[in-house]
């Protein structure tokens, strides 16, 4: 009991392990998702027909691809910048001193308030839906057999009134239906379905929903034999991403390149369309002439730049936003004799390592 009353009345003694924190100043990076429609032109497999049945024109008479773009979205996100990685380290008599870090690294605040840095947001990956249909398939259209009945020539010799007399006897089989006999059969469906939609519709109760319903599954099963002559468009989304981080100002970056009739080429395809995107108009406040000034120890904070993120296809603006870019600033130092002497907590935005607020704590 003596021995650990002696213990307890000895005087702290002072640390002489250093005790050392790292962490990371973020730079912003620009995450672009470009959203497209791609259609996809399918001719019909019977369009040299379709003159000669219907009396008018296939719509597609080549395979081919029509691109549209249609949606580019700008999200900003933060990420470590290993240029800029700090630490601070305290030796000799211990002081509490607390940093308050967010999952990446970054500081989030010193003797303050641990700051809710944003959310980590959900990942979700949707697999593309891929439309493999090449090509019309007429056989899935047919509503009879594939196969047709052939009547071979064949005579037998019959008595007949007591004489013997030559008499055609067929004989049957069937074979697998040809192209001509798919188009013959599908082009007297299409009237077929006309002549019904023309009965319906001078009916009694051609305005009753079950005329209206039957009127469009008529029209709907018109149209898909029709693209057998005609031709048909499919239709599907494609999304890509790229990644831009600003270096410098007025620093032009090809993103990608865009044609109507590939979509997102190569950058070296002079053909295509080129979408640059660039950092204009930075603007930062005016920075101390710190050659007066001796190296303190201290945390290291951004004072970031602002300026305006321009994307533009040709001459045509297509989007200006204006945004916060740290890594385009400078860097400053806050004692820390100051931090520690004066009891001052501080709070950062994480997402750009730049001050938040400085206070005294009572």
């Amino acid at each position: 009991g003596c021995l650990s009353l002696s213990v307890l009345g000895q005087k702290k003694r002072e640390l002489s392990t250093p005790v050392s924190v790292s962490y990371m100043l973020p730079k912003i990076s620009f995450k672009v998702e470009v959203t497209m429609e791609r259609v996809k032109l399918i001719p019909g497999p019977f369009r040299q027909y379709a003159e000669q049945q219907l009396g008018i024109g296939p719509d597609i008479n080549a395979a081919g691809e029509e691109w549209e773009l249609k949606d580019i979205r700008i999200i900003p996100q933060a990420l470590p910048d290993t240029k800029n990685i700090y630490s601070v380290t305290t030796t000799g008599e211990y002081a509490g001193i607390c940093l308050n870090l967010t999952p990446e690294g970054f500081l989030s605040g010193v003797n303050g308030s641990q700051n809710s840095a944003d959310a980590e947001k959900e990942v979700f990956y949707i697999v593309p839906k891929d439309n493999k249909e090449q090509k019309i398939d007429y056989v899935r259209f047919g509503v009879r057999s594939t196969l047709k009945e052939v009547l071979d020539s064949n005579f037998s010799m019959i008595e007949v009134e007591g004489e013997m007399r030559r008499v055609w006897d067929p004989i049957e089989r069937y074979v697998l239906k040809e192209e001509k006999d798919y188009v013959k059969e599908i082009t007297d469906e299409i009237f077929n379905i006309r002549k019904k939609r023309l009965d319906l519709l001078s009916g009694v109760s051609s305005s009753g929903p079950a005329t209206r319903e039957a009127l469009k599954e008529l029209d709907a099963l018109e149209k898909d034999y029709l693209s057998l002559f005609m031709g048909k468009k499919v239709k599907e989304r494609v999304k890509r991403e790229f990644v831009y981080v600003p270096q410098k100002e007025d620093e032009s970056v090809t993103l990608f390149r865009f044609s109507k009739t590939s979509g997102i080429t190569a950058k070296n395809n002079v053909s295509a369309e080129p979408y640059v995107i660039e950092v204009k108009n930075v603007i930062l406040p005016p920075k101390e002439n710190d050659s007066a000034h001796k190296p303190v120890i201290g945390v290291t904070y951004r004072v970031p730049a602002v300026a305006d993120l321009v994307l533009t296809c040709g001459n045509k603006s297509v989007i200006t936003e204006r945004c916060i870019i740290p890594q385009l600033g400078y860097t400053k130092i806050f004692p820390l004799d100051v931090i520690n002497n004066e009891g001052i907590s501080i709070d950062f935005y994480p997402r750009y390592g730049s001050l938040k607020s400085v206070k005294k704590n009572r």
